[in-house]
């Protein structure tokens, strides 16, 4: 298929919306039904869901029948994008909720519930066996052997030979080794437990396994900051100026204009200090050669030692100066040298330098959140980048009108932790939840002069 310029911000070209009965005999074209399609994914989740809304004027539920164990077949893109960045994937249907009906019973209006069909072969599979080695080694392996999945089954055509898989992205190396039994957990299970149990080469510990459109990934931010040019989406701008100055043709424009934007979560320096954010203290007891050791964790000193989602010098999302006390938040860890052969410093004797460094660095992505809402693109996916340009809230004088009227302390780069596609037979939008990791030092200094 050839792909033609965009004809509006959000345009949306939907080349397959299919349903396969769970035998795959039939098949059924339902593009015509779609009221709206939306696919969630997170950074923190294994795994994509999602929601279609349909209106049945046929009679399809009964007549397909629809029983909750369909396969969905999806594939829409963003006219302007390469080809090979659109969105195409197999869902596997679990429920059917919210049905209306017509009051002269012409039309149903219901909606399936989806998900990725890696989720139900997860489900399928605990695993009751033993893994040694390298944390991202042992991902793979498990991926391969437990959640490997054709990503669209090849075509509809059953006699299609050609298959494409999922795949799995390694994004980044660790400096530990574990060696465990896996005590009937799913695949999904070990691979988080993995990550939670991961040290870096340097940085931080905040290593997450999760699934975009186009694939899973195991890394850490720290290798998402690190190519911070290459995985960063654009800039928008959010401002009723700059949409209402826009003339009807400047498509491109408008497609990097956010349409709203609310503050989800900002600082609750109560909880950060109760929760470990800023400071945490494991109690490590060495079993083995019955020795006893504090390993304390202080974010505010590690935070320079990190890569971080701008390129010049940034500062955390608290004061430095602030009272920090490691004994706010404790961690109990036994370790256990010797217990495995042929193998030094498993995760048990390694946790005490994972455990904090991990706890603040997840927090920290809780700790400031937008919610934004931006025109439809279908190579837009968790873990990515976007700058954002925030007006500052001031009076603007004529004076100010050629000069940067950006908000130095909230407008940058964010990580894109959240995204709901949403599609509807006309358009695709995308509802994100950002987050970002610090402020520009220079910031602070302009302050000072005020």
């Amino acid at each position: 298929m050839t792909i033609e310029s965009f004809k509006f911000a959000g345009d949306v070209v939907m080349n397959s919306l299919t349903l396969a009965s769970p035998n795959r005999s039939k098949f059924l074209n339902i593009k015509d039904y779609l009221v709206e399609l939306n696919i969630y994914e997170s950074i923190f989740t294994p795994g994509l869901t999602g929601t279609l809304t349909l209106t049945d004027s046929r009679n399809l539920i009964n007549l397909f029948p629809l029983i909750g164990e369909e396969l969905l077949f999806v594939d829409f893109v963003t006219p302007g994008i390469d080809a090979d960045r659109n969105i195409t994937k197999v869902f596997r249907v679990y429920s059917i909720s919210d049905k209306l009906y017509a009051k002269d019973g012409s039309t149903i209006i219901y909606q399936l519930h989806f998900s990725s069909v890696e989720i139900f072969k997860n489900i399928h599979n605990p695993i009751y066996r033993a893994f040694s080695g390298q944390p991202e080694i042992i991902i793979k392996q498990i991926y391969d052997e437990y959640l490997l999945t054709q990503r669209n089954f090849g075509t509809l055509d059953s006699k299609q030979s050609e298959e494409k898989f999922t795949q799995l992205f390694l994004l980044s190396e660790t400096a530990n080794n574990i060696k465990f039994v896996s005590p009937g957990w799913t695949p999904m299970e070990c691979i988080n437990w993995i990550a939670s149990n991961s040290l870096p080469v340097t940085g931080r510990a905040n290593y997450l396994f999760w699934e975009t459109t186009k694939g899973f990934y195991f890394g850490n931010i720290d290798n998402i900051f690190d190519n911070r040019e290459s995985v960063n989406i654009g800039e928008y701008v959010y401002s009723e100026t700059y949409i209402n100055t826009q003339k009807p043709d400047d498509k491109t424009k408008l497609m990097n204009a956010i349409k709203s934007l609310s503050i989800d979560k900002s600082f609750d320096q109560m909880e950060n200090n109760m929760s470990g954010y800023l400071a945490s203290r494991v109690l490590n007891v060495d079993l083995y050669n019955k020795q006893f050791e504090n390993v304390d964790y202080d974010h505010g000193k590690k935070f320079s030692s990190y890569t971080h989602s701008e390129d010049d010098k940034m500062v955390p999302l608290f004061d430095t100066n602030t009272i920090r006390n490691p004994l706010t938040y404790l961690k109990l860890n036994y370790s256990y040298p010797k217990l495995h052969d042929n193998i030094d410093q498993n995760f048990d004797e390694q946790y005490k330098n994972i455990f904090g460094n991990r706890r603040s660095n997840i927090a920290e992505l809780d700790n400031f959140k937008m919610n934004i809402t931006i025109p439809g693109r279908t190579d837009i996916q968790v873990g990515q980048l976007i700058y954002i340009r925030l007006p500052k809230s001031s009076p603007i004088y004529r004076q100010d009108q050629n000069t940067n009227n950006d908000d130095p302390l909230y407008s940058g780069n964010y990580l894109i932790t959240n995204i709901c596609h949403k599609v509807n037979p006309v358009s695709h939008y995308i509802s994100m939840t950002v987050t970002k990791d610090g402020f520009l030092q220079s910031t602070f200094k302009e302050a000072e002069t005020l």
